[in-house]
């Protein structure tokens, strides 16, 4: 699965993997020294297509750990001639590297297209010492972002030849505030002749979560796929259904599928800098959901920076895994635990810094 940068090796590796290798995710590990322990893990974001751009139910989620900084985390598309590693499919992935359980960073990659006219390779790195995710000329972070196949290689969006598009068209991803962001691509009727779309929402509460009644929320143009409600904040006990139509003049399309969301209260300020603005308490919310099966959002708010720990005590009261250590600014702040690798059962999270501690419970069933 994985290969080792070994010297001895290095040509023939670098000759063969370029002749034969024409549809691989690869990650590489930079500012790394020693033995380390990272999962990289691929998981899907609504529907996915095989190798014929049928739709398929399987490919939902696929990882690569990744042991020495000699190593590098590999994956093939579904389109690779020969699949010899872990395989994804067309589709929209969420790009996660998980380290004793704790997510320490993310992006999302888009391989929606059913043109293929040139190699599906695409790399990044993975700053092990400053946990982030770079693009591969390590040029800038990418945590949070939207990558696309059809901006880093020569392939073009088209979306004609895929099964059933538009009716599983519609993804939703959040940025690092937490903002629902929703992505699609183009309507594959090719006799619509597309002016624009628009973007619907809904919002409903817990206790009844289907949705009644969606109101207009906004027009983009006929070549922007993607739509951030940076003006909504999900407040606890509240669902959040977005989709949206094509228009050709005053003549609407049929709707996408719905997309969801939902996510506890995060104490949110003006959108000039959610992530700095100062609250005046100290809090730490119940994770959400609870129960959740395996991953859940923890978040926490505190008055002024200061060092922060939150720290994950089974049912004994024994540690099981520090989840936060360190320096943080003032401000509302967010983790994704994923507990994949923690029995079912009842834990505890305890947030400790300067005199204010605060502890709750959360329940992980499998």
């Amino acid at each position: 699965m994985k290969k080792l940068l070994l010297l001895v090796l290095l040509p023939f590796v670098i000759f063969s993997q370029k002749e034969t290798y024409v549809g691989e995710l690869r990650i590489d590990l930079i500012n790394c020294s020693g033995s380390v322990n990272i999962t990289f893990t691929l998981t899907a974001i609504g529907a996915r297509w095989d190798e014929n751009y049928d739709l398929t139910e399987n490919y939902s989620s696929v990882s690569d750990v990744v042991t020495s900084c000699t190593e590098y985390a590999a994956f093939d598309h579904i389109l690779h001639p020969s699949t010899e590693k872990d395989t994804f499919a067309v589709g929209l992935y969420r790009i996660s590297a998980v380290v004793n359980s704790v997510e320490q960073s993310y992006f999302y990659m888009d391989w929606r297209t059913s043109d293929w006219s040139s190699s599906l390779d695409v790399e990044f790195k993975y700053d092990v010492g400053n946990t982030r995710f770079r693009d591969w000329g390590n040029t800038q972070t990418i945590d949070y972002t939207y990558q696309t196949l059809w901006d880093l290689t020569d392939n073009e969006l088209e979306t004609t030849g895929l099964e059933d598009y538009w009716e599983n068209c519609l993804g939703l991803i959040h940025d690092s505030d937490f903002h629902p962001k929703l992505v699609w691509g183009p309507y594959p009727d090719t006799t619509f002749n597309v002016t624009g779309y628009k973007v619907y929402r809904a919002v409903s509460t817990f206790s009844s979560p289907v949705p009644t009644t969606f109101s207009y929320l906004s027009t983009v143009g006929s070549t922007q796929y993607y739509y951030e409600d940076d003006q909504y904040d999900l407040g606890h006990g509240w669902y959040a259904f977005y989709k949206v139509t094509a228009i050709d003049g005053m003549t609407e399309s049929d709707y996408s599928n719905v997309a969801t969301t939902s996510i506890d209260a995060f104490n949110k300020k003006d959108n000039s800098d959610k992530r700095n603005s100062a609250i005046s308490n100290y809090s730490l919310n119940q994770n959400y959901p609870n129960p959740f099966n395996p991953t859940t959002v923890i978040s926490y708010s505190i008055a002024k920076e200061d060092l922060v720990t939150l720290k994950l005590f089974d049912i004994l009261g024994s540690e099981v895994t520090l989840l936060v250590e360190g320096q943080k600014e003032a401000g509302t702040h967010r983790i994704e635990f994923d507990a994949s690798n923690l029995p079912s059962g009842i834990y505890f999270y305890q947030l400790q810094t300067g005199n204010f501690i605060e502890t709750r419970k959360l329940i992980l069933q499998k």
